[in-house]
């Protein structure tokens, strides 16, 4: 029993590292890439990144993304995203079919099929080149089509009027404006106020660096994948059912697990047998 248990526990990490690890398209042949659908799209110029569909699947590139064998992302135009085949050397131009796309012009465009709040996020700190964390309670839909200025302006059309988003040290926090009667500055305050790096006296190994995606994965379950990974137990004293979206890319682990922790209102406690997540201070 004892043995099936370890490596059901085994799989399942298993599973959860390649849906973290390995691209989603990677391998795949797309014969026609007129086929592909243009969800949503951040442009920044030539740059930026856009979600895209194909065959029952999503994924979010940015330039220099291959998908499948032999297409690469060459550019995020304000009304497409550009493909380059070099095997047969053809350029294919994807639109969104849509007619409101925005014109050419110098500043920024956003445009979104309805798509969660948390998607929109994720694609807007992918262009920006900035990791993101949305409140588990960010449950949104959403469809900004806009120009803008720059990251500040587009964050604000994408999250008003229900929710708000700030930065800090690379990264986008977004929450609903109230939780349960508390407000979205608390969330940030938790964080800004944490210093992680204490965690690392306890346990030196939260001092590596990793990556955690999370497309809205129990929280619970990103906490069991940090835990075998750093080799340090992790307990969670009354657990909850909540979701974890995110993307924190090649950063160190204490500081990934202060802010999926305590961004969600959550406390954090070391101890000499591991972590403790316990109830927040609300």
């Amino acid at each position: 029993m004892r043995m099936t248990r370890i490596f059901r526990l085994v799989v399942g990490f298993l599973a959860l590292w390649l849906t973290v690890a390995v691209p989603p398209v990677a391998g795949l042949a797309i014969p026609d890439p007129a086929e592909i659908e243009v969800t949503g799209l951040v442009s920044l110029g030539e740059e930026g990144a856009a979600w895209l569909r194909w065959g029952g699947r999503e994924f979010l590139v940015s330039p220099g993304y291959l998908i499948g064998k032999d297409l690469r992302v060459v550019a995020v135009r304000h009304d497409s995203v550009v493909l380059y085949r070099p095997a047969r050397k053809e350029y294919h131009a994807l639109s969104p079919k849509t007619f409101d796309l925005a014109g050419k012009d110098r500043t920024h465009v956003i445009w979104c099929a309805p798509m969660p709040l948390w998607k929109a996020i994720r694609m807007i700190a992918l262009a920006y080149r900035k990791e993101y964390i949305c409140q588990s309670e960010t449950r949104a839909e959403v469809s900004p089509r806009r120009h803008v200025p720059g990251q500040g302006e587009m964050l604000e059309v994408a999250v008003r009027p229900h929710h708000r988003a700030h930065g800090r040290d690379g990264i986008i926090y977004v929450s609903p404006v109230h939780v349960d009667g508390t407000g979205w500055n608390w969330f940030n305050e938790q964080v800004r106020r944490f210093n992680s790096r204490n965690l690392v006296k306890w346990f030196p190994a939260l001092a590596d660096k990793g990556t955690v995606i999370s497309d809205g994965r129990d929280l619970g379950s990103n906490l069991e994948f940090i835990a075998w990974k750093v080799k340090v137990p992790i307990r969670w004293d009354h657990p909850l059912k909540m979701p974890l979206y995110c993307s924190f890319k090649d950063r160190p682990w204490h500081e990934i697990i202060e802010n999926i922790v305590l961004f969600n209102g959550l406390g954090l406690q070391p101890g000499p047998e591991g972590l403790v997540v316990v109830k927040g201070s609300r």
